[in-house]
């Protein structure tokens, strides 16, 4: 009997249990994850490989310092600065760089757009940051390791996270804002003149990159020679495919450069500068696409240059009047945008710069490259949003505008009308209305006509309804109107 006593003694004393959570990321989530924050990576990593091993095989050395120069690659792709055998390499190409921001971006894109919260969107997110900077920290102990066999100096390991982070960082939040663009959430969080001023900007900033590419195509014909020269000294097949690659990897910085000069600022190549006004010459590294650097003085006909700014103004200031409801809406999402796209031209202008051992820092000047770019737009956008404010206005007063005509009126009006509704309990039946007008003479279109119809109640039969058709202001030579047999 103690023993059954202590039982329930026992059962008493426990506690229910609680229920169990729900776990934080289902299997689904977590791969999802996964593959966002390692996917991309990956792929980079591959490439990097084949790079490596293609480019050893060629030259005809063996594989020692694969894995050093596979870390090399992933720290210049993401534009960490490095020592290679003692010479500091600051200056990398943008176009690898443009390239994987793009990829990560359209990859959070298509992820988020499954994703319905914004708790989602923000795992995402961390994801494909934190998965980067995981392979950052493999790259820089790999690095450490191959310092002692090849010539690559580990960079700093605060600065390597901070670039690669910073890349990533940028490229999944444009991924994230393009994929929830449309979604309910973000149209019901973003105002409405913000989403006006995405396609003018972005249509502007097009504008300026095509018109630095012409700049470039044009100076590359103007110095064909050179070029040919350049890549001969290459010595070889594999020489000038060489140079040729390394020339495409860097035409985006040179366009940036051109783009600079075209709104005034300037560009330097170690001793050579060169601007709109002047042009100062010096040693450049021997690389095919610094054939565009001009040879001689600054010329007048590179004024021709402003019509770059110029043109995405115009389209800037266009578009955005266009969506805007008023003018001091227009000038102000102009201004935006403006904004927008200077801040956007600085942050290149300090990317695609850098230093390039003994022949010294290429680079823009990148406080005026930014604050012209934005002053040119602003300022040539704002003239055109006026502008086309002011005729769309014009217009629309000119089609609002009354005519003024006289408009004869008949003398005598017959007019059939429908009645549907059942009369009595019978059939629907249509009645005859007669209407006569008093006014012949002609009235002016503003004159007010007051009208009243006097109808008899239904029986069933036709019923004649007489209208007198009254121009109130002229009631004084109106005849007087014969009794109807309806009165």
């Amino acid at each position: 009997m103690s023993a059954v006593l202590n039982q329930e003694r026992q059962r008493a004393g426990r506690t229910p249990r609680s229920p169990q959570r729900p776990p934080t990321l289902s299997p689904a989530q977590s791969k999802t994850l996964i593959r966002v924050a390692f996917r991309t990576p990956g792929v980079l990593i591959a490439i990097c490989t084949t790079v490596v091993l293609v480019t050893l095989v060629s030259a005809n050395s063996d594989l020692t310092g694969t894995f050093g120069a596979i870390a090399g690659l992933w720290f210049a792709v993401h534009h960490v600065p490095l020592s290679i055998a003692g010479t500091s390499l600051g200056v990398l190409p943008l176009l690898p760089t443009l390239v994987l921001a793009v990829v990560v971006a359209r990859a959070v894109a298509r992820t988020v757009t499954e994703a319905p919260t914004p708790r989602e969107c923000g795992l995402v997110f961390g994801a494909a940051v934190l998965g980067p900077l995981f392979v950052t920290a493999l790259a820089l102990a790999v690095a450490a390791d191959a310092s002692a066999v090849i010539g690559l100096d580990s960079p700093h390991a605060l600065l390597a996270f901070a670039w690669v982070g910073g890349v990533h960082a940028v490229s999944a939040a444009i991924g994230v804002a393009v994929g929830t663009w449309n979604s309910e959430a973000m149209v019901a969080r973003s105002p409405q003149w913000s989403r006006r001023i995405v396609t003018p900007t972005v249509r502007a900033g097009s504008v300026l990159v095509a018109g630095s590419g012409a700049i470039v195509a044009a100076s590359m014909v103007a110095s064909w020679s050179t070029m040919d020269a350049l890549l001969d000294s290459g010595d070889g097949f594999v020489g000038v495919l060489g140079l040729t690659v390394l020339s495409i990897l860097y035409l985006p910085n040179v366009m940036v450069g051109a783009l600079a000069v075209s709104v005034g600022s300037s560009a330097h190549v170690g001793e050579v500068a060169v601007s709109m006004f002047r042009s100062v010459g010096g040693p450049v590294p021997p690389l095919p696409v610094l054939a565009v650097l001009p040879e001689g003085a600054a010329h007048s006909l590179w004024l021709l240059m402003l019509i770059v700014p110029l043109t995405a103004g115009v389209f800037l200031g266009r578009d955005c009047a266009r969506r805007a409801v008023d003018v001091n809406h227009a000038l102000s999402s102009v201004w935006l945008g403006a904004a927008v796209i200077g801040v956007s031209a600085l942050v290149l202008g300090f990317v695609a710069g850098g230093n390039l051992g003994t022949f010294g820092t290429i680079e823009v000047t990148v406080w005026s490259f930014g604050l012209l770019v934005f002053a040119w737009v602003a300022v040539v956008g704002s003239v055109a949003a006026a502008v086309t404010a002011w005729r769309a206005g014009t217009r629309s007063e000119d089609q609002a505008e009354p005519e003024s005509a006289s408009v004869p009126v008949e003398t005598t009006a017959i007019a059939a009308i429908a009645q549907p509704a059942e009369l009595e309990g019978g059939p629907a039946e249509e009645a005859a209305v007669e209407a006569e007008v008093v006014e012949a003479a002609p009235v002016e279109v503003d004159a007010a006509v007051e009208a009243e119809v006097v109808a008899p109640e239904p029986d069933g039969d036709d019923q004649p309804i007489d209208a007198e058709i009254v121009d109130v202001e002229k009631t004084e030579d109106l005849p007087d109107k014969p009794p109807s047999e309806s009165d």
